[in-house]
């Protein structure tokens, strides 16, 4: 099952549509770690799982956002099952830069953002 929703494309302020793919099965931990690593934006989340946020391939302006930014990456590979989300979140070198409190309050803020239909695009 595919859903159609839009996507910036990077070249232009234009919206363009494609499907995102929805796994049949969900995904391992093993798997989701995978797919992570080799994403084609994989410069940009990598640092983030590494916990060197400021070394990503995006500019964030804090650790906060960058925690977001994974956030949403994670949900999209586990196709929105949020204790996964979590579980994998606690794995990242993140851990080491944010609170519990925090990192429950990214996770949750996501959660309710997303709504499981969804997978949010930035300007």
């Amino acid at each position: 099952m595919t859903t159609e929703h839009p996507v910036r494309n990077a070249d232009t302020t234009e919206s363009r549509y494609r499907s995102t793919p929805r796994f049949e099965q969900p995904l391992s931990d093993d798997e989701v770690w995978t797919m992570l690593q080799t994403a084609a934006n994989s410069d940009r989340i990598m640092p983030i799982v590494k916990g060197n946020w400021q070394q990503s391939a995006r500019d964030y302006d804090s650790a906060e956002r960058a925690a977001r930014a994974l956030v949403f990456d994670l949900s999209f590979y586990t196709n929105y099952r949020f204790s996964q989300v979590r579980r994998l979140f606690r794995q990242t070198g993140m851990r080491d830069v944010l609170t519990d409190v925090e990192i429950d309050d990214i996770v949750e803020a996501a959660y309710f953002e997303q709504g499981g239909r969804s997978y949010p695009t930035f300007e």
